[in-house]
């Protein structure tokens, strides 16, 4: 669907797309009939909701099931099984569960699928054939096809694995992997399928496919089965949930009834059974391996667990290859930053030295052409818009207060007046050498034009339905092309990221402090070594092992006699510690090397709201301790709330991990906001000084002397035992790595027995900025 959309004939009214989106699929009153539900209030194990079509598994009217006991329709031996599953910790792992059903005929077995929402227990039951249950060669061949995914070297190989293994195992006609865009639009980019059924590959689909609400019922809940499109949904008796007093949600329900919107979409792609698969990622919908049928098609709980489980691995599979290629990008970087660094270093004429290093700055950002505007004027190499039109763009960037990275594949769409030869330059990736700076680098890429094949005609007018204010789905999937010109390849985050850096280096050489940046390019080096082997070394080397490891020391453990003591004990004991130690370094090394590579764009957060949250996740340890924290009232900063999050919890854990024995741990938290200036090359010529936000974080604890101020700030430094306090000494140099990414400092100040006090600084920025937060 396209964004301008052409009203139907006699109707002057715009159609609203949004319209889809509001759509309360999660609460459709109602179930498809392959299976039954019901739902109860625990503790009582009695139905207070039941799928209209439990007459015609059980013989019982919905009336004699409500409020009586489960007995009544199913085996003594199956509610108890049921009523052990629902004592334990984890239900889902005990799907399916063997129910017995009592019918006018006998009894008859059927799976069981339990999970808990909104104060509601639902066991849905469905179909159970004994004679098509998995066989040890089926769980074999997942092993295989496990295995299969793991080799993959690229990702249009593993995409295309996962398909081949997925319709092996489903039998479905055809089974495509659905890659979503940032735009939610999305891409068929692997397939495999029988030859009764069309090809979808390479199709694209709009976003309006897929509505908002959708997605988000295929992120929370990952497997989606309709065997057959054609059936009448079975309503709920009553639809109400006691708990809540409105309808009952059925998002995590394998039998909720499905869209009439999505029903539609599928006859008009003759399709009449249909399973998805959910690929996440981060916590974000990647994808989906979504299978079509023909014809009607289910497939048993323990297949759609199966397929689940070749969606997690392709999941690491992606996230593994991505992240090689990201571990291969920043070595280039680092490559670069060396030879420039040296390059730069002896000369005094910074145009020259930048474009004796053009060739490397334009294969390290596969761009076509590269400038430096600013200092005396502009500099260009290769490819790319003339010096009055790239004198015109900066001033238009120093207008929009960009201060952070801007980067668009269509420039002609955001800046009109660059507009005049997309084939020369169509990408525009500029990064300023300062704050609110006039001076900027900036790389270039030409049009690439493509052909997007869609499946139907994705700006065809929009048409209401014969069902009143529903959209109509396009009746027609047949391709449909269209080039796209004016756009460019697409920035990815890594090459913003190296972009950012190589910024970093110039402004040090402007600055005169070739030494300091030998440090810091000696420290980024360094940095590259611990990305790269935890990338390769601890995600690999070190886990896998460590975890026989651990196994092996449980066994041992187990295998000794229960009244064995002494030094055997004590070897065994001191195994599973060190592994311990082990993990907790193996993890916290992790989570240092994803500051800056997994972090969120900057959004205006309150850090009352911040300290209130770390707080709240606090509050067991402080009343423990009997510990007491003041707080003055913080201001809103831009930041990135999870990693701003992170620094005051460390900060804060650490003054009541490292309290004082003779009393109890009284913390203070102070926000300032103070003026500061800014030098040339941080400021425009009608910019402001720049002011920051100081939070001071203060203890009574035990304190530290002063000459470690600096060393606690490095990995691994710690200044105790680890049999005198628990950590592996990351923490402080996560908040160090966080601060810095945020452009700002943190020190430390100390008295031994006395206490100690962190101080941290955030660069302020105006909150009416009209450049974009999120980028």
């Amino acid at each position: 669907m396209g964004d301008q959309i052409v009203p139907d004939e006699g109707n002057a009214a715009a159609v609203d797309l949004t319209s889809c989106d509001r759509e309360p699929i999660h609460v459709p009153g109602g179930i498809q009939p392959h299976g039954v539900l019901l739902a109860f209030v625990e503790p009582e194990l009695r139905p207070v909701s039941v799928s209209a079509d439990i007459e015609a598994f059980t013989g019982l009217l919905p009336q004699a099931v409500l409020n009586a006991p489960l007995a009544t329709c199913m085996t003594e031996a199956s509610v108890a099984r049921l009523s052990a599953v629902l004592a334990g910790d984890d239900l889902a792992a005990a799907n399916p569960i063997a129910i017995a059903l009592r019918t006018p005929a006998g009894v008859r077995d059927v799976d069981g699928i339990v999970h808990r929402h909104d104060g509601l227990t639902i066991l849905e039951l469905e179909p159970r054939d004994e004679e098509q249950r998995p066989s040890g060669s089926f769980f074999r061949s997942i092993r295989t096809a496990i295995r299969r995914l793991q080799t993959a070297v690229d990702l249009k190989a593993a995409c295309e694995i996962a398909a081949h293994e997925v319709r092996r195992i489903t039998g479905f006609d055809r089974v495509k992997i659905y890659r979503f865009a940032a735009d939610w639009s999305g891409q068929v980019i692997a397939e495999e399928r029988g030859g009764g059924i069309p090809s979808l590959y390479d199709f694209h689909f709009p976003a309006s496919d897929i509505p908002a609400q959708s997605r988000a019922l295929y992120t929370s809940n990952p497997v989606r089965i309709i065997p057959d499109i054609g059936y009448r949904p079975s309503p709920l008796v009553p639809d109400r949930n006691p708990v809540t007093g409105g309808p009952i949600d059925l998002s995590f329900a394998v039998l909720r009834s499905v869209s009439p919107v999505h029903i539609e979409y599928m006859v008009n792609m003759a399709v009449h059974g249909a399973m998805s698969v959910s690929i996440v990622r981060d916590g974000r919908l990647w994808g989906l391996i979504s299978c079509h049928n023909t014809l009607p098609r289910f497939v048993s709980f323990e297949v759609r667990q199966a397929c689940e489980l070749i969606a997690q691995v392709l999941t690491w599979q992606i996230a593994v290859l991505e992240e090689a290629e990201i571990v291969r990008h920043s070595v280039r970087v680092r490559a670069v930053q060396q030879r420039l660094l040296h390059g730069l270093g002896g000369r005094k004429d910074l145009h020259a030295g930048l474009i004796r290093g053009g060739d490397e700055m334009l294969a390290l950002m596969s761009a076509a052409g590269f400038a430096l505007s600013g200092f005396d004027g502009v500099t260009t190499y290769g490819q790319t818009l003339s010096e009055p039109e790239i004198t015109a763009l900066v001033a238009w960037l120093a207008r929009i207060d960009s201060r952070d990275v801007f980067d668009t594949d269509c420039l002609a769409a955001v800046h009109p007046a660059s507009a005049g030869n997309p084939e020369t330059v169509s990408g525009v990736l500029a990064v300023p050498l300062g704050r609110a700076s006039t001076y900027f680098m900036l790389w270039f890429r030409p049009e690439v034009a493509q052909t997007v094949t869609w499946g139907g005609d994705p700006h065809k007018p929009v048409r209401i339905g014969p069902l009143g204010e529903r959209l109509q789905t396009r009746a027609s999937f047949d391709a449909w092309r269209e080039v796209v010109r004016g756009r460019s390849r697409l920035w990815q985050p890594h090459e913003i990221v190296a972009a950012i850096e190589i910024r970093d280096l110039v402004v040090d050489v402007i600055l005169s402090k070739a030494e300091e940046l030998e440090g810091v390019n000696r420290q980024l080096a360094r940095s590259n070594d611990e990305l790269e082997s935890f990338a390769y070394v601890a995600s690999h080397d070190l886990k896998e092992p460590l975890r026989h490891i651990e196994a092996f020391a449980g066994l041992l453990k187990e295998s000794l006699p229960a009244d064995s003591e002494g030094r055997l004990g004590d070897m065994v004991g001191g195994i599973e510690t060190s592994s311990r130690r082990l993990r907790a370094l193996i993890n916290d090394l992790a989570e240092y090397s994803r500051v800056g590579r997994q972090a969120r764009p900057l959004a205006a957060v309150p850090l009352d709201e911040v300290l209130a949250d770390v707080l709240a996740d606090l509050r067991p340890v402080l009343e423990e301790t009997g510990a007491t924290v003041s707080a003055t009232a913080l201001p809103e900063v831009l930041c990135d709330r999870s990693q701003i999050r992170q620094v005051l919890q460390n900060l804060i854990s650490n003054a009541l991990k490292y309290r004082h024995p003779d009393r109890s741990p009284a913390i203070t938290v102070d926000g300032v906001v103070e003026a500061g200036a800014a030098s040339e090359i941080d400021r425009g010529p009608a910019a402001e000084p720049v002011r920051r936000v100081r939070i001071v974080i203060a203890d009574n604890g035990i304190g530290f002397d002063e000459k470690y101020r600096e060393q606690i700030f490095e990995p691994f430094q710690r200044l105790h035992g680890p049999d005198e306090y628990e950590g592996t000494g990351i923490g402080l140099a996560i908040c160090r790595k966080i601060v810095q990414r945020h452009g700002g400092s943190i020190s430390a100040a100390s008295r031994a027995d006395i206490g100690s006090t962190f101080t941290f600084t955030l660069p302020m920025r105006s909150l009416d900025d009209d450049g974009d937060l999120g980028r």
